[in-house]
């Protein structure tokens, strides 16, 4: 898969253990918007999550999709768009935390279901929303300017801008 981009905090101690983590992500388009989740806080992610062991990259994404978004997407739809490599101190202990986030354009079935969102997700007020890219890339950016830069959300931010620079040329 190519790399869109590498963000490095560089705010560790190069002699910490290290973590890994891989997170699928999906880029679904429904009538010309795209459909993300939305926190309590405003900000906006494309659906998917955490791979489970053994778990393809495809599996996950099919599981992430169907329960943040209570969509099914359709198998020979997905397609790769590229990987946003993360590595920073982690928030929870002393430890470089490596993740590993890979992007597919994937098409969904009509049909939806009710979404079976985590207690976590659940607690930041996780739904499902339609944005154009512009009102995406809007959002998140008025946040940074507003809150300051949270990973999560300049991470989705640069992939916006470079759908839009991909989705242009």
């Amino acid at each position: 898969m190519r790399k869109l981009l590498v963000m490095d905090e560089n705010d560790y101690d190069l002699n910490m253990e290290e973590i890994y983590r891989v997170a699928v992500r999906g880029i679904i388009f429904i009538k010309r918007k795209l459909l993300l989740i939305q926190s309590d806080f405003g900000e906006v992610k494309f659906p998917g999550g955490g791979q489970e062991e053994g778990e393809n990259d495809y599996q996950t994404l099919i599981r992430e999709t169907l329960e943040e978004t209570g969509y099914h997407v359709v198998p020979e739809s997905i397609r790769e768009f590229g990987e946003v490599l993360e590595k920073r101190l982690s928030v929870h202990e002393p430890m470089i935390w490596h993740q590993i986030n890979r992007y597919y354009f994937c098409d969904v079935k009509d049909f939806q279901e009710e979404c079976n969102y985590t207690n976590n997700e659940r607690k930041y007020g996780f739904r499902q929303v339609l944005y154009t890219l512009d009102e995406a890339i809007k959002i998140n950016q008025d946040l940074i300017d507003y809150e300051g830069k949270h990973t999560w959300n300049q991470r989705e931010l640069n992939v916006l801008r470079l759908l839009k620079i991909n989705l242009i040329d």
